[in-house]
């Protein structure tokens, strides 16, 4: 996904939906998003990993909503870790990678784990 296509919550909804190919029955809020990203159904992989470029630009300017998406993020790759394995089925597997310069990176980091 583009960070430059990201600034505010219509254009993180935008490249969610157009990437993930999210259903049509998504709420265009935070609230669904973290929903979708924690389900899934509509897609048949297995593994899903997210990369968003320019990630500093991803809502720069709303350091709340920012807080909210890599919360999204982390909660769902928890999520999908904390799914049972069962039998004959292969686990699914969720990564998000935030590409940017390093010391945006870090803060990045910092900001998941407060």
């Amino acid at each position: 996904m583009q960070g430059q296509e990201m600034r505010d919550s219509d254009g993180v909804f935008t490249q969610f939906y157009e990437a993930l190919r999210l259903p049509d029955y998504f709420g265009w809020n935070w609230n669904a998003l973290r929903d979708c990203l924690r389900d899934l159904h509509w897609l048949s992989a297995r593994h899903f990993l997210i990369t968003i470029d320019d990630a500093d630009a991803v809502l720069s300017e709303s350091p709340e909503e920012r807080e909210i998406l890599f919360r999204a993020l982390n909660d769902a790759a928890k999520s999908w870790a904390g799914q049972p394995e069962l039998p004959g089925q292969e686990k699914t597997t969720f990564q998000a990678v935030l590409l940017g310069p390093p010391d945006v990176q870090e803060e990045m980091r910092r900001e998941l784990q407060a």
